[in-house]
């Protein structure tokens, strides 16, 4: 074969080589800006569904906004003003619970002439009633306006709604405060357990026996009749009534005595008849008598307390519950009914029960209920 025919056939073959290196090679380009294209097509939708997905959050996100502080404005609104009038309904409730111990310390509550409660004056009398039903009666305004309101949004708020709540929880726990995990109580004559009738009976029984067969507590049915019949209804507005206004409504009425049977279709009248349970818890009152009233009463004390301390909003639970403890408070008369026990035990108690040992279970009782009740609240 001539040089010139293999010259030929090198060059042919070198451009088919070339061709098909550049077939290739376009091949290949057009492949690559394919996926290229493809991966730039994903690129593009991938941020389009993430800008639709981040204005769907902006959007939520704004919506929620709006919403909470809507929702926030109306309970302030509904709330905030209900929790200063609680802060001074509590304070006044903790302060009668404690005149309640001086009366009894200095003899103010024994048989006789000087005792407040039975005295003809039935001012001190009435103004129990106020004092302990006010607190339950906000509480319950309170909670009858969270059905439109989203309490979740403040804590502060809803650990005051939680503390009156147990105040009114405390008015009905009669038999729990009596029984374990409680401090047992010596009701005397050798009684071990609170025995009750479900009817009081028509004539009150001896004060030792008072201890264990006289109702010391309400059912809820009866709190929630009392808290009603205490709130004055202007329009759509309800409040609590003063104690003035409560003192006006019942028109002279004493809630001691009897009722009186002209007396059953008038306001006044109707509104003795639903304060009945409570003024029979009242009447005769005394710790030494009434040691299961007095148990709650001290619930009822460790809770005003807190309450108090939570208005500040700058505690938390766990410290507000270490700093209302009843058992040691600064000043130890405080809750102290007994002193030296030469006026404030009745004649027919004496030497029947410990009550120094009883005073000091019913203050670790009161700790130990709103401590019950803070382990419910961490779990809500």
């Amino acid at each position: 074969m001539s040089a010139d025919v293999q010259s030929a056939w090198i060059a042919a073959g070198a451009a088919i080589v070339v061709g098909l290196a550049s077939l290739v090679t376009s091949i290949w380009a057009n492949i690559t800006a394919g996926k290229t294209q493809a991966s730039a097509d994903a690129t593009a939708r991938s941020l389009e569904d993430l800008k639709a997905d981040l204005a769907d959050k902006n959007d939520a996100a704004k919506a929620k906004r709006d919403y909470e502080y809507d929702a926030r404005k109306r309970l302030y609104r509904e709330l905030y003003p209900l929790t200063f009038q609680l802060q001074e309904a509590a304070l006044s409730a903790r302060h009668r619970i404690m005149n309640l111990a001086l009366a009894a310390r200095e003899g103010y509550l024994a048989p006789g002439p000087n005792d407040w409660l039975t005295s003809s004056n039935s001012y001190y009398f009435t103004s129990v009633v106020h004092g302990l039903i006010a607190p339950l009666a906000i509480y319950e305004l309170m909670s009858r306006k969270l059905t439109l309101l989203d309490l979740s949004l403040d804590d502060d708020l809803r650990c005051q709604h939680f503390i009156a709540r147990q105040a009114y929880e405390a008015l009905r726990s009669d038999y729990n405060l009596s029984q374990a995990p409680y401090p047992p109580i010596a009701f005397g004559e050798g009684k071990t357990t609170y025995e009750p009738p479900e009817e009081p009976p028509d004539v009150r029984p001896l004060e030792a026996k008072q201890r264990w067969s006289w109702r010391q507590g309400l059912y809820s049915g009866q709190i929630g009749q009392a808290v009603a019949i205490m709130l004055h209804i202007d329009g759509s507005a309800s409040r609590v009534m003063s104690f003035a206004e409560f003192a006006g409504a019942l028109s002279g009425l004493d809630l001691r005595t009897d009722d009186n049977p002209e007396d059953a279709d008038t306001a006044a009248g109707n509104m003795k008849s639903v304060l009945r349970p409570m003024s029979d818890l009242i009447a005769g009152f005394h710790p030494a008598r009434r040691p299961v009233t007095w148990r709650i009463l001290m619930a009822q004390a460790a809770c005003y307390r807190t309450l108090a301390l939570a208005q500040s909003g700058n505690l938390t639970p766990q410290a507000l519950l270490h700093a209302s403890t009843l058992a040691g408070v600064r000043d130890p008369t405080d809750f102290d009914w007994i002193g030296d026990g030469e006026a404030s035990i009745p004649p027919a108690l004496k030497g029947t029960v410990d009550f120094a040992a009883e005073q000091k279970a019913a203050l670790a009782a009161g700790d130990q209920f709103i401590a019950n009740a803070f382990k419910g609240y961490a779990k809500a």
